[in-house]
Parts: structure tokens; C-alpha cells; sequence
């Protein structure tokens, strides 16, 4: 059965630090900012250029890996889709508090060449990834994981299935689900 990793969380998150760890370099991993980047696209174009890269992942019916704000609902489309091909789907969330964290990260990755993100935009997309991802699309993967990316080594939060899932951190967790129930 082929295999996606999506790598998911807010604008700062830390999402290609963490793939560029684990995808092996003859996977491809999809990247709208890498893409940008190379082919000296616009924001839009190297979106639209990202979820064709998915699509021809998909219907080639290859291993590949993605990253994701998880900010928007088009997701659920492809999910559904990976999920109907008999992919298995594994995402990682990077969750990391509080947001002006993801600023100070942003704003310390545009000095040494990396992409700007409005803090408004780190603001709204933070609150939407994470209820998105618990509400909507955690139900897509065989495993995920909520992974704290707050220090400098990752860690665990909550890993679960399709079916269930298990807290590995309480506090950790709390702070999670604080966010989860902000009115945003």
C-alpha cells in the first residue's frame, strides 16, 4: 500500500524542519514554499502548483509527503481521496504555543532569507489549523501525532488512530485543547 506523511501545523510551526528529518530523500515531498521558491512563482501559483503535485502523487500511486497548514477545508477532498486508494495516511501536527512564538519564529526565518507571514494571517491560520486537524482531518490517518515544538527536541503530546487515541502528555495536551475550544 503506497504511503503520504503530511506534515501539518501553523505558519512557524516547523513542519520542513521536521520532514527534512524524516522523509527519505527518494520520496518527494511536496513544499509550496520550495516550489515558490525554484520556479519563481507567486504564493497562489505555487499552491495550485503544490496540490497538482498531489494529484499526480496520488494517481501515480507513489509514496510521497506533503506539509499543510491545515488552515483550510480543501484538504478533505484529497484525504478522502488518499484514503479511497488505499493509501495509508500518517500526519504529524507541529503544535506550538503561544502564537507570538510562530511570530518571533517567522520573523527570525525572513532575516536569514525564508518567507514572510503576516502575523494576522500566523493569527487566524493557528486557531483554524488546529480545529481542523482535531475536528476534521485526524479522522483521514491510520496514525497521527500531536508533537510539541516548542523547545528544541520534539515531543509527543498525543498519538491515535482512526479509532482512539492516547494522551501522552496531560499538561501538554491541556494547552492544546485550550486553543482548540478559542473562539476564533
Amino acid at each position: 500500500m503506497p504511503k503520504v506523511l503530511i506534515f501539518s501545523g501553523a505558519n512557524g510551526s516547523g513542519k520542513t524542519t521536521l520532514a527534512n528529518t524524516v522523509v527519505e530523500p527518494s520520496t518527494p515531498f511536496i513544499n509550496a514554499d520550495y516550489i515558490k521558491d525554484k520556479e519563481k512563482l507567486s504564493y497562489m501559483e505555487a499552491g495550485k502548483k503544490a496540490l497538482l503535485e498531489i494529484d499526480l502523487c496520488i494517481s501515480k500511486n507513489i509514496n510521497f509527503s506533503f506539509e499543510t497548514t491545515m488552515s483550510g477545508i480543501g484538504l478533505s477532498k484529497r484525504l478522502k481521496r488518499l484514503s479511497n486508494k488505499g493509501y495509508v495516511i500518517v500526519i504529524f501536527y507541529l503544535f506550538t504555543y503561544p502564537v507570538k512564538l510562530l511570530d518571533d519564529r517567522i520573523k527570525e526565518r525572513v532575516k536569514k532569507g525564508g518567507h514572510p507571514v503576516e502575523y494576522e494571517d500566523i493569527n487566524r491560520r493557528y486557531y483554524r489549523s488546529v480545529k481542523n486537524f482535531w475536528g476534521m482531518y485526524k479522522k483521514y490517518a491510520e496514525e497521527w501525532a500531536i508533537i510539541n515544538n516548542n523547545e528544541f527536541h520534539y515531543k509527543n503530546i498525543v498519538v491515535g488512530n482512526r479509532e482512539t487515541f492516547q494522551v501522552i502528555d496531560e499538561t501538554e495536551f491541556g494547552k492544546f485543547k485550550e486553543v482548540l475550544a478559542h473562539e476564533k
